[in-house]
């Protein structure tokens, strides 16, 4: 099975046996450091796995391996970062969930009252969920374990649903001392070009015929550029175990205020103020003002009330042609045009807005969300909501 690394963004994305032998040559990455590959089947882990989570982990404790680690963390975690990368050190983890902006980004009405008293986890946590506890043995040596997420996976169902399969990618400290920067960039680009990363390897995508058959999947297409800075406050994977253990205020939803020049604030959350770009925020606005959802076959009939919104943003007055009849900004039509996808992506940079604020449990009652076939709308109810006059 060939594989390969798509850097232009295709309305249909070729497929591996479309590209000549020379194409392919040039898409994979020819390493400096050969690096020892193998996996480990997980059974009942009490977490989901995070695809852009790097794990160190062992089956027996290696000083000097973990001494590389501890005495050169940060340029280990910053190999891992510019590739969208999140590196645990398991032994660390507690100091980094400590983080007020990620205490804040979970709990953003109260971080006060959230008892913080972690217990560190061992590096060998995850071998505690093998599959075959018997093999425990085979998995001693200094590794990095990555969530296996194959881009086939939606094709095969071989597996059991309480099964989870982690890469292991064997630390070589001896090598890496000799270059420690140039041996984790290539070990970073060995899990980057190895099969399983969405958005980095893809098969053949049919792509949508309308906007509403894409309005869950075209999503995780779309807004690249913020995923990691959202997986960063997030911080799911293996942080979920640790992140469990907080004792937790009762969740708490604020009221939502558009001042008078269409501002929008949470006031119960420290009065933050959610930021978009005009047309993103008048997409945002148009829903809020529809508690009863709009379907996306729909939106033409709503282009005159957008345009409205929107106008109010900028600033602009209503346009008339020659003949004196309303003529719409392009973006306005493409917006309400049910077979383009620039609803989709709408939607998705109001979710963004939200997610790069706080825990998604609280923000999907603020984003525009809905199933295929039924009204797109937000969750909020709307005596939470208050439009200033």
């Amino acid at each position: 099975m060939d594989f390969f690394l798509h850097k232009k963004k295709y309305s249909k994305l070729p497929q591996p046996f479309d590209l000549t032998p020379k194409e392919r040559d040039e898409v994979f990455y020819n390493p400096k450091y050969k690096i020892e590959h193998t996996g480990v089947t997980l059974k009942d882990i009490p977490f989901t796995g995070a695809r852009n989570e790097v794990i160190y982990m062992e089956g027996d404790y290696d000083e000097v391996a973990n001494r590389c680690i501890r005495e050169n963390y940060d340029l280990i975690k910053e190999c891992f970062a510019k590739k969208n990368l999140r590196f645990v050190y398991l032994p660390w983890i507690e100091k980094e969930l400590k983080d007020e902006r990620i205490l804040k980004y979970r709990i953003p009405y109260d971080s006060t009252n959230c008892d913080v008293d972690i217990t560190p986890l061992k590096s060998n946590y995850l071998l505690d969920f093998m599959l075959r506890p018997e093999n425990r043995y085979k998995v001693g040596k200094p590794c990095f374990a990555r969530f296996y997420t194959p881009w086939f996976d939606e094709y095969r169902a071989t597996s059991q649903p309480s099964e989870t399969i982690f890469d292991l990618y064997i630390f070589d400290v001896n090598t890496a001392d000799r270059d420690l920067k140039g041996y984790f960039e290539c070990l970073v680009d060995q899990t980057l070009l190895y099969k399983q990363w969405g958005g980095v390897f893809s098969i053949d995508y049919n792509w949508p015929e309308n906007a509403d058959e894409g309005f869950d999947e075209e999503t995780r297409y779309i807004l690249k550029d913020v995923e990691y800075k959202i997986d960063l406050l997030r911080r799911k994977g293996i942080s979920e175990v640790v992140l469990q253990k907080l004792v937790m205020p009762q969740p708490k939803l604020s009221k939502l205020v558009v001042t008078k020049d269409l501002r929008i604030f949470l006031p119960d959350y420290e009065n933050m103020e959610i930021t978009m770009e005009p047309l993103v925020k008048a997409v945002f606005l148009l829903f809020l003002k529809h508690p009863e959802g709009i379907m996306f076959k729909e939106l033409p009939e709503y282009r005159r009330e957008l345009a409205e919104i929107y106008g109010r943003i900028k600033g602009a007055r209503v346009s008339l042609n020659l003949f004196g009849i309303r003529s719409y900004d392009k973006s306005i039509v493409n917006a309400t045009d049910p077979l383009n996808n620039s609803i989709n992506e709408k939607c998705a940079r109001i979710r963004a807005a939200f997610l790069l604020k706080f825990q998604e449990s609280l923000a999907e009652n603020y984003f525009i969300t809905g199933k295929r076939g039924e009204p797109k709308m937000i969750k909020l109810p709307r005596n939470m909501v208050e439009w200033e006059e």
